[in-house]
């Protein structure tokens, strides 16, 4: 298995939803209102703010990890072209994920 930490602008919130939704990834944690400071600049640290992160921890199979980065890679990718030099505010990282109870 698989965890992936997907994080992104609250603003993208129904499109990341569409992907997992696309990649029949029915089962995860949604965390809102997340802080943070990376390369598409700081978030804004006050609840409901447009600028504010999500952030989803979704236990797959090592397939289904596979596809959705794929999937993941396509959007940001695309989205990239349509606007220039913007870096799109999504981030997905995988981790190691073993079961325990």
């Amino acid at each position: 298995m698989k965890m992936l930490l997907i994080v992104f602008r609250e603003s993208m919130v129904e499109q990341v939803h569409s992907l997992l939704k696309e990649y029949e990834v029915n089962a995860y944690t949604e965390l809102h209102n997340v802080a943070g400071k990376g390369e598409t600049g700081a978030t804004v640290q006050f609840f409901l703010s447009p600028g504010a992160n999500y952030m989803i921890l979704a236990a797959v199979s090592e397939q289904v990890a596979c596809r959705l980065i794929d999937g993941f890679t396509r959007f940001r990718a695309e989205h990239e072209m349509r606007q220039g030099d913007n870096i799109l505010p999504l981030h997905v990282f995988v981790l190691p994920c073993e079961q325990a109870v």
